[in-house]
């Protein structure tokens, strides 16, 4: 009986291993470039200045006569320096609104113009890059596999003529960079891909192919745990002492 479970132990245990042994391969690899990256080159710190520069200012007349206009609750107000204009980043229960600053007076601005964008990012480049394009992009025009995923849209996406083949994301009614790729993020995003094993979205991880690669993962340590088991002489021993006593 031993013997008979002992080959079937390592049937099962060669076939898991050739059979997850591939993705056994991608965990591995994944997990060392991710370990040994520069998160801050994945994610365009190295190249782009993500954060925001504020300012202060007062709940004047014009304001609150614009807020009034808005005829929407108001959840939050920043303010915030874009291209050396002074805007009100204001978000409603629907939608964003941008409040220009011009001349003591703010006048109500809801799209960041391609110009306007373009300008923004190169303020914000930490070297002088030429831009190579600008795309609008909207939930008509972009595209299931684009890099920009599940993010608010409308976007720009101004791509940079550099070597890194970096692509700065400016959403125009925020005023904001929203995401920055370059072929380091692709690379990272790549391997996360295989890593999580969500072909589709790639930040599910609670996937079912997931879950089933792990159970079998496990199973395949466990197999060979209970093949060290059999086939170690110095276990052997140990249960023949005890045998004796």
């Amino acid at each position: 009986m031993s013997r008979k479970l002992s080959l079937r132990t390592r049937k099962v245990h060669r076939y898991l291993g050739v059979f997850i042994g591939i993705q056994f391969l991608f965990w591995t690899l994944g997990g060392l470039y991710f370990s040994w990256n520069n998160m801050k080159d994945v994610h365009g710190k190295t190249l782009v200045d993500k954060s925001e520069k504020t300012f202060s200012f007062e709940y004047n007349e014009p304001v609150l006569k614009l807020f009034t206009a808005i005829k929407e609750p108001i959840k939050s107000v920043e303010a915030i320096l874009v291209n050396k204009d002074s805007l009100l980043r204001v978000q409603s229960e629907s939608k964003h609104y941008l409040l220009k600053l011009n001349k003591n007076q703010y006048a109500l601005n809801e799209l960041l113009t391609k110009e306007e964008v373009e300008s923004f990012v190169k303020s914000r480049l930490k070297e002088k890059i030429a831009i190579k394009e600008t795309v609008f992009l909207t939930e008509e025009n972009i595209s299931k596999s684009h890099e920009y995923r599940e993010k608010p849209l409308p976007v720009y996406a101004v791509t940079l003529d550099h070597s890194t083949n970096t692509k700065v994301y400016v959403h125009p009614n925020l005023a904001k960079i929203t995401s920055v790729r370059n072929d380091n993020w692709r690379r990272f995003d790549f391997l996360w891909m295989l890593h999580v094993m969500d072909f589709e979205t790639r930040d599910r991880i609670t996937n079912w192919t997931l879950r089933i690669f792990s159970v079998l993962g496990l199973a395949t340590i466990l197999s060979g745990f209970y093949l060290f088991y059999l086939s170690s002489p110095s276990i052997r021993k140990i249960k023949k002492r005890i045998t004796k006593n």
